[in-house]
């Protein structure tokens, strides 16, 4: 989200709500200041409650942030914001959702109250993507965004230590390549893209003498540049600063853009592909030994070793201890994960926001250092617009460059022969779409191990976003059909994340259940989805991704939320909550109470309340699937090379070449298949 580290700057010029009416942004502030008012603290509370509860959307500026958040989406969202803002305005929608025929913002303060939550429970699809939006904006920015000084007013009453400043003296040990004019540029091999693929496939190049010259939507930002700052990191290190989602906002993707790609913001964890699912995978694509041959476990073992992959630095931080004590105490699998990192020590907790100490093994630190110390060349905030094609070949890419210090573009031409598309499994059909290429599987098969989670509050303090975020799993349930199910692992959240996903039933509970973070734990419910969705582009060439979770998979994410509670009440925990809009609760008192039939009620609840579309939210850090492999171009987007079916010299390396979902953390699964793809491409270039 676009936010800086410090209250936004607004430029009388140019106001970041100027694309809004004044009636328009009135409605704005009156939302925000609907979730958000300032409140009456509790009695004999300290002075850093005081605060937090006092503090309202006005004091953190949220209309405005949300209007210049929102104001750098492209027409056809803005036009959306406006109609859903018309709808806000119109007397007729006061009178159906609120029972009184006046404006939203001309409310008393608890029919505005009323009025959200009816739109949150509304049968309209268009009433809840509307609230969702509102919803989610308000609560990261409330607990995200820092002051002028660097505070946040709620962050002392939570117990959440913010970071200190990254050293400035820190090294930086890549120069990128500048782009100060209209230019074209020659080369052996192009790599769109410089995450899990990209880097590992311009290494393998690099080091065996090609000319490789390397293009990154994102900017350059390593440990001199980290602020590990929730906010400042969705602003730096995410596709479209943390605010992409499927097109109805039924899913919120995570993925990274900045030098290193999502490998610079994962959480490390580190699972080979599953030799069954590797098996499935022969079936499906029809290429025998590409996935369960032994060349592919040579490129892991080669991967593995490259970026050190370890169980020594699988310390669980207390949120992952509970998941391990909780699924042991009820007989299920637990175990401790492999990572991508070395000296980790616990120190931390914001992996997420990048790794300022270096422990995080990324491209970055790893195979495009190898690259650049090979010779390749970087260009970042490179956006890659189309791939040239002449004659049935690859001849280069068309790009754009942005400066983000002058605020020009540039025009960039590659000209090569060899075009190694990793944009990842959002972009890269994107960029497909755009070159023109007509095969109908491009952008088809998008799968997103669409993701959940359910909250316990402990009696202790847990510290969700201490220490290191990802190291316990439970597979218990990874195999409920086949090859699906799901697997239980934490996610770490910080209090923008909390913020966003929390649900929201009165502007006071909400309040005070946020008070409790640090006793909160998360178990998210990581689903192999089935069903698939689709990458397309709208009429400006831009992408749209359409994605909702099949009947087949919502099942199993019910099923995961009923165990998750379950893994969390055996740890001890108080209360469970799920994040579906609708209130879904269980205390450990009515457990005692009731035993079974609480059980029961809160089994039935969670059903009840709905997995549909903006009932529940759902997540998403893994996309797959978008331009598979395959023996058969009717079927597919690429070969056992990785190549484009009719396309000499094209190549993707990437997530979308997953003939189906993974079923595990994709990261290592892209970097074998990359590695095993570039033996090929060196014998092409």
């Amino acid at each position: 989200m676009d936010v800086t580290s410090s209250s936004p700057q607004i430029d009388a010029q140019s106001p970041p709500t100027s694309w809004l009416s004044d009636d328009e942004f009135h409605v704005l502030e009156a939302i925000c200041e609907t979730f958000f008012p300032a409140l009456d603290p509790p009695a004999n509370c300290d002075q850093a409650q005081a605060t937090y509860y006092r503090a309202s959307a006005s004091d953190l500026h949220l209309a405005p942030l949300i209007a210049e958040t929102l104001g750098r989406e492209d027409e056809e969202i803005r036009a959306d914001v406006r109609r859903l803002l018309a709808l806000l305005l119109s007397p007729t929608t006061g009178l159906l959702l609120a029972g009184t025929a006046r404006p939203f913002s001309a409310l008393p303060f608890k029919q505005r109250e009323k009025y959200l939550l009816a739109m949150a429970h509304s049968p309209l699809v268009q009433l809840r993507q509307g609230y969702q939006l509102f919803k989610r904006l308000t609560g990261f920015l409330f607990y995200a965004t820092p002051d002028s000084h660097g505070h946040n007013p709620s962050w002392e009453a939570l117990d959440y230590q913010p970071a200190d400043p990254p050293s400035p003296s820190a090294a930086r040990p890549l120069q990128p390549l500048t782009i100060e004019q209209d230019s074209t540029l020659e080369c052996d091999a192009v790599v769109i893209g410089s995450g899990a693929g990209g880097g590992v496939v311009a290494d393998e190049l690099a080091r065996t003498g090609k000319n490789v010259i390397v293009l990154e939507k994102g900017g350059y930002q390593s440990e001199a540049d980290f602020t590990l700052q929730e906010a400042q990191a969705m602003n730096d290190l995410y596709l479209k600063r943390g605010l992409l989602s499927s097109k109805d906002l039924g899913v919120a993707i995570l993925a990274g853009s900045t030098l290193g790609g999502g490998t610079i913001v994962n959480w490390n964890t580190s699972f080979r592909t599953p030799p069954d699912i590797l098996a499935e995978w022969e079936q499906l694509s029809g290429l025998p030994d590409v996935f369960t041959g032994s060349a592919l476990q040579k490129s892991f073992v080669a991967v593995e070793q490259r970026i050190q992959i370890n169980t020594a630095n699988s310390a669980h931080n207390r949120q992952n201890q509970l998941l391990f004590e909780g699924a042991r105490a009820l007989g299920y699998h637990a175990d401790s994960l492999r990572r991508n990192a070395v000296g980790c020590e616990q120190r931390c907790g914001t992996c997420g926001f990048g790794c300022r100490y270096g422990c995080k093994q990324s491209t970055l630190k790893t195979y495009l250092q190898d690259a650049y110390e090979h010779g390749a060349r970087i260009i970042v905030h490179c956006s890659a617009r189309r791939v040239l094609i002449e004659q049935g070949r690859a001849a280069g890419v068309e790009a754009t460059v942005y400066d983000p210090e002058t605020h020009t573009t540039r025009q960039l031409t590659i000209q090569a022969r060899t075009v190694v598309v990793a944009a990842g499994a959002i972009h890269s059909p994107a960029i497909l779409l755009r070159s023109e290429l007509t095969n109908p599987h491009i952008g088809q098969h998008l799968h997103l191990h669409p993701t959940t989670t359910i909250s316990g509050r402990y009696p202790e303090k847990v510290y969700p976003w201490q220490g290191v975020m990802q190291s316990a799993y439970s597979d218990e349930f990874g195999h409920l059909h086949g090859n699906y199910g799901y697997k239980l692992e934490v996610a770490p959240t910080h209090p923008g994340l909390l913020g966003m996903g929390s649900p929201w039933h009165s502007a006071c509970e909400y309040r005070e259940n946020m008070s409790y973070s640090a006793y909160r734990s998360t178990i998210i419910v990581l689903t192999r989805d089935k069903g698939e969705g689709k990458v397309t582009l709208d009429r400006h060439g831009e992408l749209v991704i359409d994605y909702v979770t099949s009947v087949f998979d919502r099942r199993h994410i019910l099923h995961g939320l009923r165990q998750a509670a379950r893994v969390h009440m055996a740890a001890g925990a108080n209360e469970v909550i799920s994040l579906q809009s609708k209130r879904s609760q269980l205390t450990r008192q009515q457990l005692e109470q009731q035993g079974k039939r609480a059980w029961h009620h809160f089994d039935r609840q969670l059903e009840r309340n709905g997995l549909g579309v903006n009932r529940l939210i759902m997540y998403s850090a893994h996309q797959m699937g978008t331009c598979r492999m395959g023996k058969d171009p009717t079927q597919s987007v690429t070969d056992a090379h990785s190549q484009v079916h009719g396309v000499q010299g094209l190549f993707v390396c990437d997530g979308s070449v997953f003939p189906a979902a993974s079923g595990v953390n994709p990261m290592l699964s892209i970097m074998g298949l990359a590695h095993q793809a570039a033996q090929y491409i060196k014998s092409t270039v």
